[in-house]
């Protein structure tokens, strides 16, 4: 009888380019531009630059581009660089569900891997729906109730599709795959501590520690390695030890639609709970004639469980008086008040000064956060909140946000994702540079070597 870890193997390797619809390939090139935009808008954060100084002291094969860099370095180390830049102004793209998921940190890892093998945009294309899918399905299956309330990192899935895309670009049979797994598997379970609290520096390397971790073990596997294969099943395996139970019927499910086409794009530098309440109020000071200084108050009306389950965190000091851009980030009530105050929800509202800034900390000590039953309904699907703005004079509006810009339901435009690139690489790529990516991002799939890009993406 076959194992989960084998059958997950045997799932990845029925993903091929020549079955995607064109509407899949299309996403996937979105998806890769916008993950590569937000790692360029963090090149110059400290830890990257923290990561990037400590990669160049342990030294390593030159074949896989750091973003930004001249020097290139070997692939595992690639993507943990590559994905701490992507993580830290936590804008890249997510998927719905009771447990964040950002299965963009797939790309880093495949963008590495394909420029060590030689890989063409075809067979990267492949990579990432690969990876997208089955860390997807991992979100949607694994948990009692999600992975996140048991203590540990949603990252964690990456274990499970980063050595299955990235062994797949290695040309791996499916008992190498299965033991690529295994062996990440094993190895790379990561707990949710860095997201509790006043958010560490730390946070900014974790995908990418699980990413990178999972690139060594499809390159063990590729020398024949082996992992335990019932890594999910036994007693010691993933399932009980980690997860709690996992929905294998969903999990191991024939491919039918590919679950890329559900991912949202952030429109807004903030988490998903804050994209759908910034997006209500600013539509609501819009369609009013209203200014932030007219407020009296703000109550965001959440899903009754997501509120239960972080009522304390967000309403923990170091959200509502963050003194770093994570926990800033990760506050609704912080986020929507610098939104009101500036009119606009991007990276420049989480500048250092900004975190004191007297305006916004005014408006925040105004806003309030509060269970709704009502959206219990939307929940997970949407990240549904419900926004009451009440003026001096005593007057309320209201409104509830389903899907948010961005929202796979309510997506941006090419342009306008093309403009959020053009935005977020110009920290470090010229106006041309920046549109020749775009360029060769939209023709992805007619090139004969992944390096083609990956080059675009280093100073000339």
């Amino acid at each position: 009888m076959k194992t989960i870890a084998q059958s997950l193997a045997e799932l990845a390797s029925s993903i091929r380019y020549g079955a995607l619809p064109a509407e899949v390939v299309a996403e996937t090139k979105r998806r890769l531009l916008d993950a590569v935009g937000c790692a360029l808008a963090g090149h110059d954060s400290g830890p990257a630059r923290a990561i990037r100084h400590l990669i160049s002291d342990l030294g390593g094969r030159a074949e896989s581009t750091v973003f930004g860099e001249r020097a290139r370095t070997s692939c595992e180390k690639a993507t943990l660089a590559n994905s701490t830049m992507l993580r830290y102004l936590d804008y890249m793209d997510s998927h719905a569900g009771p447990d964040p998921c950002h299965p963009c940190f797939n790309i880093p890892a495949c963008l590495a891997v394909a420029e060590r093998a030689g890989a063409s945009g075809r067979a990267l294309i492949e990579a990432i729906v690969t990876g997208y899918e089955i860390h997807i399905r991992f979100q949607e299956s694994a948990g009692d109730p999600d992975i996140g309330s048991r203590g540990w990192f949603s990252g964690t899935h990456l274990q499970f599709s980063v050595p299955l895309a990235a062994g797949k670009l290695l040309g791996l049979d499916p008992e190498r795959l299965t033991h690529a797994v295994a062996i990440a598997a094993t190895h790379s379970n990561s707990l949710n501590a860095l997201s509790r609290g006043s958010i560490p520096s730390s946070k900014s390397i974790a995908d990418g520690m699980i990413a990178a971790n999972a690139v060594v073990a499809a390159l063990l596997a590729e020398r024949g390695i082996t992992g335990p294969q019932d890594i999910m099943e036994s007693r010691g395996g993933f399932i009980r030890a980690v997860a709690g139970k996992v929905d294998g019927d969903r999990l191991l499910a024939p491919v039918q639609t590919y679950r890329i086409m559900e991912v949202n794009t952030k429109y807004f530098n903030t988490i998903r709970m804050a994209q759908t309440a910034v997006a209500g109020a600013l539509r609501l000071v819009q369609e009013h004639g209203l200014k932030w200084t007219d407020l009296a108050s703000v109550t965001v009306y959440l899903p009754t469980r997501e509120h239960a389950s972080h009522e304390g965190i967000w309403n923990d000091p170091s959200r509502l008086r963050p003194q770093n851009r994570d926990s800033a980030n990760h506050s609704i009530a912080f986020s929507l008040a610098a939104g009101l105050v500036d009119g606009e929800l991007g990276p420049e509202q989480y500048r250092e000064e900004k975190l004191r800034d007297p305006d916004v900390l005014s408006l925040v000590d105004k806003i309030s956060l509060q269970a709704d039953p009502a959206l219990d309904a939307h929940w997970p699907k949407a990240a549904v909140t419900r926004v009451a703005l009440r003026a001096r004079g005593g007057k309320s509006y209201e409104a509830t946000t389903l899907y948010p810009p961005g929202h796979h339901r309510n997506p941006l435009t090419d342009e306008q994702l093309n403009e959020k690139f053009r935005r977020l690489a110009k920290a470090v790529l010229s106006a041309a540079r920046a549109q020749r990516v775009i360029e060769t991002v939209a023709r992805l799939d007619e090139l004969s070597s992944a390096a083609e890009l990956t080059r675009q993406l280093r100073p000339h």
